[in-house]
């Protein structure tokens, strides 16, 4: 990471300096998840990291909502950190468009996720990723607005 990548990332921590570690315990545990779910698989572009990136953004917000109580809070936060992300580890345009559009899944999908067990929101997920939908464009993320996307098996 350079210099300017780091300033940006800690800028936010600063801005925010409660997420820090509930930012890094909610990333921790959905790599946990996730590989407990779909094995090494979701470090491809295939269903499983659309499953990975929704969860993380539930897990984030969920994270921050139980912290303020306020949706609008958690989704900003999911939002921001994860755009921030995807702005400092940058993959080819397909995949952030993919990973973008996941993120954004997770963010919309909060507000009914906030509530439910972590157990309900994993099942839940999965079957949203179970109906994801395979892209070979970027312009085809917008087509598909209620459903997580993937690029191959």
């Amino acid at each position: 990471m350079s210099f300017a990548q780091l300033f940006k990332l800690a800028s936010l921590f600063i801005a925010h300096p409660g997420y820090g570690f509930i930012t890094v315990r909610a990333s921790k545990k959905v790599i946990h998840i996730a590989t407990q779910v779909y094995g090494n698989t979701h470090h491809k572009s295939n269903r499983a990291n659309a499953f990975r990136h929704a969860l993380w953004t539930v897990l984030l917000g969920k994270a921050v909502y139980q912290k303020t109580h306020n949706l609008e809070k958690a989704k900003g936060w999911a939002k921001q950190f994860t755009d921030l992300h995807e702005e400092l580890f940058i993959n080819n345009e397909l995949d952030r468009a993919m990973d973008l559009h996941n993120n954004n899944f997770g963010i919309q999908k909060l507000k009914e996720l906030v509530t439910p067990t972590e157990a309900d929101t994993i099942a839940f997920l999965k079957t949203e990723a179970d109906k994801a939908v395979q892209i070979t464009q970027t312009e085809e993320t917008k087509q598909h607005p209620l459903n997580l996307v993937y690029i191959s098996e």
